[in-house]
Protein backbone atom coordinates (compact mmCIF):
# COMPACT_ATOMS: atom_id res chain seq x y z
CA UNK A 1 0.00 0.00 0.00
CA UNK A 2 2.78 2.25 0.58
CA UNK A 3 3.75 1.88 -3.01
CA UNK A 4 0.28 2.97 -4.37
CA UNK A 5 -0.06 5.91 -2.03
CA UNK A 6 3.25 7.38 -3.06
CA UNK A 7 2.21 8.17 -6.68
CA UNK A 8 -1.03 9.82 -5.53
CA UNK A 9 0.81 12.12 -3.27
CA UNK A 10 3.18 12.99 -6.08
CA UNK A 11 0.30 14.09 -8.38
CA UNK A 12 -1.07 16.58 -5.84
CA UNK A 13 0.05 20.18 -6.90
CA UNK A 14 1.93 22.31 -4.38
CA UNK A 15 0.41 25.63 -3.19
CA UNK A 16 1.62 28.89 -4.83
CA UNK A 17 3.21 30.04 -1.58
CA UNK A 18 5.63 27.14 -2.07
CA UNK A 19 6.33 27.32 -5.78
CA UNK A 20 6.31 31.20 -6.30
CA UNK A 21 9.52 33.10 -5.62
CA UNK A 22 9.40 35.00 -2.41
CA UNK A 23 9.95 38.49 -3.94
CA UNK A 24 7.30 37.96 -6.61
CA UNK A 25 4.88 36.61 -4.08
CA UNK A 26 5.32 39.61 -1.80
CA UNK A 27 4.83 42.04 -4.70
CA UNK A 28 1.70 40.30 -6.03
CA UNK A 29 0.09 39.98 -2.63
CA UNK A 30 0.91 43.57 -1.81
CA UNK A 31 -0.56 44.87 -5.10
CA UNK A 32 -3.61 42.61 -4.82
CA UNK A 33 -4.28 43.77 -1.30
CA UNK A 34 -3.93 47.42 -2.40
CA UNK A 35 -6.34 46.94 -5.33
CA UNK A 36 -8.83 45.15 -3.08
CA UNK A 37 -8.61 47.90 -0.50
CA UNK A 38 -9.23 50.62 -3.09
CA UNK A 39 -12.09 48.65 -4.68
CA UNK A 40 -13.72 48.14 -1.30
CA UNK A 41 -13.51 51.89 -0.57
CA UNK A 42 -15.09 52.74 -3.93
CA UNK A 43 -17.86 50.12 -3.38
CA UNK A 44 -18.75 51.54 -0.03
CA UNK A 45 -18.51 55.16 -1.30
CA UNK A 46 -15.53 56.10 0.80
CA UNK A 47 -13.29 56.86 -2.30
CA UNK A 48 -15.05 58.45 -5.32
CA UNK A 49 -13.78 57.86 -8.79
CA UNK A 50 -10.77 60.17 -9.25
CA UNK A 51 -9.69 59.65 -12.80
CA UNK A 52 -10.51 63.23 -13.82
CA UNK A 53 -9.11 64.62 -10.58
CA UNK A 54 -5.91 62.73 -11.10
CA UNK A 55 -5.78 64.05 -14.65
CA UNK A 56 -6.28 67.61 -13.52
CA UNK A 57 -3.74 67.15 -10.79
CA UNK A 58 -1.34 65.72 -13.27
CA UNK A 59 -1.89 68.65 -15.62
CA UNK A 60 -1.42 71.16 -12.78
CA UNK A 61 1.68 69.37 -11.61
CA UNK A 62 3.08 69.34 -15.11
CA UNK A 63 2.23 73.03 -15.53
CA UNK A 64 3.80 73.93 -12.21
CA UNK A 65 6.82 71.86 -13.08
CA UNK A 66 7.04 73.56 -16.49
CA UNK A 67 6.67 76.94 -14.85
CA UNK A 68 9.44 76.13 -12.44
CA UNK A 69 11.60 74.91 -15.28
CA UNK A 70 10.85 78.08 -17.26
CA UNK A 71 11.58 80.33 -14.27
CA UNK A 72 14.77 78.45 -13.62
CA UNK A 73 15.76 78.74 -17.25
CA UNK A 74 14.98 82.48 -17.31
CA UNK A 75 16.84 83.03 -14.05
CA UNK A 76 19.75 81.04 -15.33
CA UNK A 77 19.78 83.07 -18.53
CA UNK A 78 19.62 86.29 -16.55
CA UNK A 79 22.38 85.15 -14.26
CA UNK A 80 24.40 84.17 -17.30
CA UNK A 81 23.80 87.63 -18.83
CA UNK A 82 24.77 89.33 -15.56
CA UNK A 83 27.86 87.15 -15.22
CA UNK A 84 28.78 87.82 -18.83
CA UNK A 85 28.24 91.56 -18.39
CA UNK A 86 30.27 91.48 -15.16
CA UNK A 87 33.10 89.67 -16.88
CA UNK A 88 33.04 92.12 -19.78
CA UNK A 89 33.09 95.10 -17.38
CA UNK A 90 35.90 93.52 -15.42
CA UNK A 91 37.88 92.86 -18.59
CA UNK A 92 37.25 96.45 -19.74
CA UNK A 93 38.40 97.82 -16.39
CA UNK A 94 41.49 95.60 -16.42
CA UNK A 95 42.37 96.74 -19.94
CA UNK A 96 41.81 100.38 -18.97
CA UNK A 97 43.95 100.03 -15.87
CA UNK A 98 46.60 98.22 -17.89
CA UNK A 99 46.70 101.11 -20.38
CA UNK A 100 46.93 103.57 -17.48
CA UNK A 101 49.78 101.61 -15.91
CA UNK A 102 51.57 101.42 -19.28
CA UNK A 103 51.19 105.19 -19.74
CA UNK A 104 52.51 105.82 -16.24
CA UNK A 105 55.45 103.53 -16.91
CA UNK A 106 56.22 105.47 -20.09
CA UNK A 107 56.01 108.72 -18.11
CA UNK A 108 58.33 107.30 -15.46
CA UNK A 109 60.83 106.25 -18.12
CA UNK A 110 60.68 109.71 -19.72
CA UNK A 111 61.10 111.40 -16.34
CA UNK A 112 64.05 109.18 -15.51
CA UNK A 113 65.68 110.06 -18.81
CA UNK A 114 65.02 113.77 -18.26
CA UNK A 115 66.30 113.48 -14.69
CA UNK A 116 69.50 111.82 -15.93
CA UNK A 117 70.03 114.58 -18.49
CA UNK A 118 69.35 117.21 -15.82
CA UNK A 119 71.83 115.58 -13.46
CA UNK A 120 74.44 115.58 -16.22
CA UNK A 121 73.82 119.28 -16.90
CA UNK A 122 73.87 119.97 -13.16
CA UNK A 123 77.24 118.27 -12.73
CA UNK A 124 78.59 120.19 -15.72
CA UNK A 125 77.28 123.47 -14.28
CA UNK A 126 78.77 122.58 -10.91
CA UNK A 127 82.18 122.08 -12.49
CA UNK A 128 81.84 125.36 -14.38
CA UNK A 129 80.72 127.11 -11.21
CA UNK A 130 83.72 125.75 -9.31
CA UNK A 131 86.02 126.91 -12.09
CA UNK A 132 84.40 130.35 -12.14
CA UNK A 133 84.55 130.58 -8.34
CA UNK A 134 88.24 129.65 -8.35
CA UNK A 135 88.95 132.16 -11.12
CA UNK A 136 86.98 134.81 -9.22
CA UNK A 137 89.00 134.22 -6.05
CA UNK A 138 92.26 134.33 -7.99
CA UNK A 139 91.18 137.49 -9.83
CA UNK A 140 89.99 139.13 -6.61
CA UNK A 141 93.34 138.45 -4.98
CA UNK A 142 95.22 139.80 -7.97
CA UNK A 143 93.10 142.94 -8.30
CA UNK A 144 93.10 143.64 -4.56
CA UNK A 145 89.45 142.89 -3.75
CA UNK A 146 90.24 139.83 -1.63
CA UNK A 147 92.44 139.62 1.45
CA UNK A 148 95.74 137.81 1.03
CA UNK A 149 98.38 136.47 3.39
CA UNK A 150 102.01 135.49 2.96
CA UNK A 151 105.63 136.50 3.30
CA UNK A 152 106.88 139.79 1.95
CA UNK A 153 108.52 143.09 2.81
CA UNK A 154 107.54 146.06 4.93
CA UNK A 155 108.84 149.52 3.91
CA UNK A 156 108.46 152.60 6.11
CA UNK A 157 109.03 156.19 4.87
CA UNK A 158 108.50 159.40 6.81
CA UNK A 159 108.84 163.15 6.38
CA UNK A 160 112.29 164.65 6.82
CA UNK A 161 113.00 165.53 10.47
CA UNK A 162 113.87 169.17 9.72
CA UNK A 163 110.33 169.77 8.39
CA UNK A 164 111.53 171.37 5.20
CA UNK A 165 108.96 171.60 2.44
CA UNK A 166 110.91 169.42 0.09
CA UNK A 167 111.26 166.77 2.80
CA UNK A 168 107.52 166.07 2.98
CA UNK A 169 106.50 162.76 1.46
CA UNK A 170 104.15 163.38 -1.45
CA UNK A 171 101.90 161.19 -3.55
CA UNK A 172 104.45 160.97 -6.38
CA UNK A 173 107.09 159.80 -3.89
CA UNK A 174 104.87 156.95 -2.68
CA UNK A 175 104.03 156.19 -6.31
CA UNK A 176 107.74 155.56 -7.00
CA UNK A 177 107.91 153.12 -4.06
CA UNK A 178 104.71 151.30 -5.02
CA UNK A 179 105.58 151.04 -8.72
CA UNK A 180 109.03 149.68 -7.91
CA UNK A 181 107.48 146.93 -5.70
CA UNK A 182 104.98 145.99 -8.44
CA UNK A 183 107.77 145.67 -10.98
CA UNK A 184 109.83 143.63 -8.50
CA UNK A 185 107.08 141.00 -8.36
CA UNK A 186 104.81 141.90 -5.45
CA UNK A 187 101.50 140.00 -5.35
CA UNK A 188 99.69 142.67 -3.38
CA UNK A 189 100.44 146.03 -1.76
CA UNK A 190 98.80 148.06 0.99
CA UNK A 191 99.63 151.56 2.26
CA UNK A 192 98.74 152.19 5.90
CA UNK A 193 96.21 149.31 5.65
CA UNK A 194 94.59 150.54 2.42
CA UNK A 195 94.81 147.88 -0.26
CA UNK A 196 95.89 149.14 -3.66
CA UNK A 197 93.90 148.09 -6.73
CA UNK A 198 93.76 149.06 -10.39
CA UNK A 199 91.17 151.64 -9.32
CA UNK A 200 93.27 153.09 -6.50
CA UNK A 201 94.98 156.45 -6.82
CA UNK A 202 97.57 158.24 -4.70
CA UNK A 203 96.59 161.88 -4.32
CA UNK A 204 97.93 164.72 -2.19
CA UNK A 205 95.45 166.49 0.05
CA UNK A 206 97.26 169.41 1.65
CA UNK A 207 99.89 167.78 3.87
CA UNK A 208 98.51 164.21 3.67
CA UNK A 209 98.15 161.57 1.00
CA UNK A 210 94.76 160.07 0.15
CA UNK A 211 94.36 156.46 -0.96
CA UNK A 212 90.94 154.95 -1.81
CA UNK A 213 89.45 158.29 -0.70
CA UNK A 214 90.93 157.77 2.77
CA UNK A 215 93.38 160.34 4.21
CA UNK A 216 96.67 158.85 5.45
CA UNK A 217 99.26 160.38 7.75
CA UNK A 218 103.03 159.80 7.94
CA UNK A 219 104.86 157.67 8.58
CA UNK A 220 103.68 155.70 5.60
CA UNK A 221 103.91 151.92 5.99
CA UNK A 222 103.96 150.08 2.67
CA UNK A 223 103.53 146.29 2.92
CA UNK A 224 104.00 144.04 -0.09
CA UNK A 225 103.41 140.29 -0.24
CA UNK A 226 106.00 138.51 -2.37
CA UNK A 227 109.10 136.34 -2.43
CA UNK A 228 111.36 137.54 0.37
CA UNK A 229 114.38 136.00 -1.37
CA UNK A 230 114.18 138.33 -4.37
CA UNK A 231 111.71 141.14 -3.65
CA UNK A 232 114.13 143.67 -2.05
CA UNK A 233 116.92 142.98 -4.53
CA UNK A 234 114.58 143.23 -7.49
CA UNK A 235 113.15 146.50 -6.15
CA UNK A 236 116.60 148.04 -5.84
CA UNK A 237 117.28 147.23 -9.50
CA UNK A 238 114.13 148.85 -10.89
CA UNK A 239 114.14 152.38 -12.21
CA UNK A 240 111.47 153.44 -9.74
CA UNK A 241 113.38 151.83 -6.89
CA UNK A 242 116.62 153.61 -7.77
CA UNK A 243 114.91 157.00 -8.08
CA UNK A 244 113.09 156.49 -4.76
CA UNK A 245 116.28 155.62 -2.89
CA UNK A 246 118.04 158.66 -4.33
CA UNK A 247 115.07 160.87 -3.40
CA UNK A 248 114.89 159.77 0.22
CA UNK A 249 118.67 160.12 0.61
CA UNK A 250 118.81 163.57 -0.95
CA UNK A 251 115.80 164.98 0.96
CA UNK A 252 116.61 163.32 4.25
CA UNK A 253 113.45 161.19 4.42
CA UNK A 254 113.82 158.23 6.78
CA UNK A 255 113.32 154.99 4.84
CA UNK A 256 113.64 151.35 5.88
CA UNK A 257 112.72 148.02 4.24
CA UNK A 258 112.75 144.61 5.87
CA UNK A 259 111.60 141.07 5.15
CA UNK A 260 108.55 139.78 7.05
CA UNK A 261 107.66 136.11 7.36
CA UNK A 262 103.91 136.68 7.57
CA UNK A 263 101.89 139.60 6.25
CA UNK A 264 98.13 139.95 5.94
CA UNK A 265 96.75 142.50 3.52
CA UNK A 266 93.03 143.39 3.73
CA UNK A 267 90.72 143.56 0.76
CA UNK A 268 89.97 146.89 -0.86
CA UNK A 269 86.64 148.53 0.03
CA UNK A 270 83.74 146.87 -1.78
CA UNK A 271 82.28 150.27 -2.68
CA UNK A 272 85.09 150.69 -5.20
CA UNK A 273 83.51 147.94 -7.33
CA UNK A 274 80.33 149.93 -7.91
CA UNK A 275 80.14 151.06 -11.54
CA UNK A 276 78.82 154.62 -11.51
CA UNK A 277 79.01 155.51 -15.19
CA UNK A 278 79.48 152.17 -16.90
CA UNK A 279 76.57 150.47 -18.65
CA UNK A 280 76.09 146.92 -19.93
CA UNK A 281 77.33 146.20 -23.43
CA UNK A 282 75.01 144.39 -25.84
CA UNK A 283 77.35 141.90 -27.47
CA UNK A 284 74.73 140.94 -30.05
CA UNK A 285 75.16 144.31 -31.81
CA UNK A 286 78.27 145.78 -33.43
CA UNK A 287 79.91 148.49 -31.37
CA UNK A 288 79.37 151.06 -34.14
CA UNK A 289 75.57 150.61 -34.06
CA UNK A 290 75.10 150.95 -30.32
CA UNK A 291 73.69 154.23 -29.20
CA UNK A 292 75.63 156.59 -26.99
CA UNK A 293 74.00 157.29 -23.66
CA UNK A 294 74.96 160.27 -21.55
Amino acid sequence: MSGTAEPAAARTPLPPQVTTPLLTLITQQSLDQDYQHVAEQRRTGQRPPSTAGRSRLTVVAVAVFGLLVTVAAVQTARNADVASAGREQLITRIESRSETVAALQRDIAALREANGAAETRYRSLQRRLQDVAAARVSLARTTGFAAIRGEGVRAVVDDAPDGAGNGVVRDEDLALLVNGLWVAGADGIAVNGQRLTVLSALRNSFQVVRVNNVSLSPPYVVEAVGDTRTLQASFAETGSGLRFRDLTRDLGMPFTMENVDELELPAAPARMLAARKARPLDVSKPLTTQEDHP
